[in-house]
């Protein structure tokens, strides 16, 4: 009975620690592959002064945009070649479906547009040691019907 007692325990106490491991690995794997892969796209000549995320964005119209909040950041260029930039808003893995027309955007107060299939929103170059301020609007347009809570964030490659 004995020797029963401690290979029940040794096979409970595998399959424990076999279960935990399972779990923190998926879940690093996750945390690793959705929010740290964005780091990675970022050109090391570029600089962006803040990280943008977002979640639950405001429900809006066009019109009254000015009563929404606006993410600031800077770009800057430290290399010594002109660079090529791309600002992308990226929806994260708990966003629900939300289709990319019902998200709409304004950089520096220019004209308002919706979020297209790849996400890209500013295609610009950066002169050696140029620094270029972003001002951007996000929203979901008032005709969305959906939930609001859409998640995501600014990528600048």
């Amino acid at each position: 009975m004995n020797k029963y007692k401690k290979e029940m325990i040794y096979h409970i106490s595998s399959i424990i620690y076999t279960s935990i491991f399972l779990i923190v690995s998926t879940y690093l794997w996750f945390y690793v592959k959705d929010f740290n892969i964005y780091k990675d796209i970022q050109d090391k000549n570029i600089i962006v002064s803040e990280n943008i995320e977002f979640n639950s964005l405001s429900q809006v119209s066009d019109k009254d945009i000015n009563k929404i909040e606006s993410y600031n950041f800077d770009i800057q260029n430290i290399s010594d070649t002109k660079q090529d930039i791309k600002i992308s808003i990226v929806s994260d893995m708990l966003t629900d479906n939300v289709s990319n027309n019902y998200v709409k955007y304004m950089i520096n107060n220019r004209s308002i547009h919706s979020l297209n299939t790849d996400g890209i929103i500013y295609i610009d170059d950066i002169d050696t040691n140029e620094t270029k301020t972003i001002n951007l609007k996000i929203w979901l347009s008032e005709t969305y019907l959906g939930n609001l809570n859409y998640n995501g964030r600014v990528i600048v490659s």
